[in-house]
């Protein structure tokens, strides 16, 4: 892998990874017709650690008090025997989160072989980023009127999202995309919507990070050189960190119409290409 290669794949993972248009889904396309496949699904893994980067300095204050909000609940189980998680908004962050972590961590752990197969066959990605764009214009309309802020989300609706993130396993789906739609299906304000859908990615990403240690740690040995490494991993996090900011702004205006025609853009593309112009 050249430098120029992790470059270009750092900057589609940081892009693509919050825009909701499918960061599973652009790498795969890109590895692919890029002809990478020795230690691309372990520098995917690394390309998403460096999302966690840019997530954490896009939202740090939250970050921050979250992770406070956690080993208060861990001392206070101890001190008063509860976890006593309506003392702060925080609290409930951290719940929140959690339950909204467990559909995705269940089928991660129980098809994650299956579903990496899937990044093999680019017609299902096509596919699938078809299905996110129709996604992304319900989610809009949905959301126009929402007013209900996190700490109000309630643990039946934190599942609910959760949910939506799972689907979001299969390469194409936007996992920032579902979730925030999934956030204005329970009637989240649009801007909550999004915060939510960032943090919950810390979990789900730290979670895929750990379970690929092993094919990280042999990176080198595969042709990866640290160099290209650093390069990749620090473009996803700059590009990562503009993309945030981007999807904020664009939410506001009520613009994920464009990224809807985006998916169904290259969805189409793909398509043409794979069955009429397959070498």
């Amino acid at each position: 892998m050249t430098m120029f290669e992790a470059f270009l794949l750092g900057l589609v993972q940081g892009l693509t990874e919050f825009l909701p248009v499918s960061s599973s889904g652009h790498l795969a396309i890109l590895q692919t017709y890029m002809g990478l496949e020795e230690g691309a699904l372990a520098f995917t893994v690394m390309l998403h650690a460096g999302s966690l980067i840019a997530v954490f300095l896009a939202y740090r204050k939250s970050v921050i008090a979250i992770v406070k909000a956690f080993f208060g609940m861990i001392s206070d189980l101890f001190k008063e025997k509860s976890l006593m998680i309506r003392k702060d908004k925080y609290r409930l962050y951290v719940v929140f989160l959690f339950v909204a972590s467990i559909p995705a961590g269940i089928v991660g752990i129980l098809l994650g072989d299956g579903i990496e197969k899937i990044f093999g066959s680019v017609i299902v990605v096509a596919l699938m980023l078809l299905v996110t764009g129709v996604l992304l214009t319900i989610g809009e309309r949905m959301g126009k009127n929402n007013i209900k802020p996190i700490e109000k989300l309630g643990f039946k609706n934190a599942l609910i999202v959760g949910l939506f993130q799972a689907f979001a396993l299969i390469p194409g789906i936007s996992r920032s995309g579902t979730t925030m739609v999934g956030g204005l299906f329970r009637g989240l304000k649009k801007e909550d919507a999004v915060e939510f859908s960032f943090l919950l990615s810390l979990p789900a990403v730290l979670g895929a990070t750990l379970l690929k240690l092993k094919d990280i740690a042999g990176l080198s040995s595969s042709g990866v050189s640290t160099g290209t490494l650093a390069v990749g991993f620090f473009t996803a996090v700059v590009a990562g960190y503009l993309a945030i900011r981007l999807l904020v702004l664009v939410v506001k205006k009520d613009r994920l119409k464009y990224f809807a025609y985006y998916c169904w853009a290259v969805g189409a593309a793909v398509l043409i290409k794979e069955i009429f112009f397959k070498a």
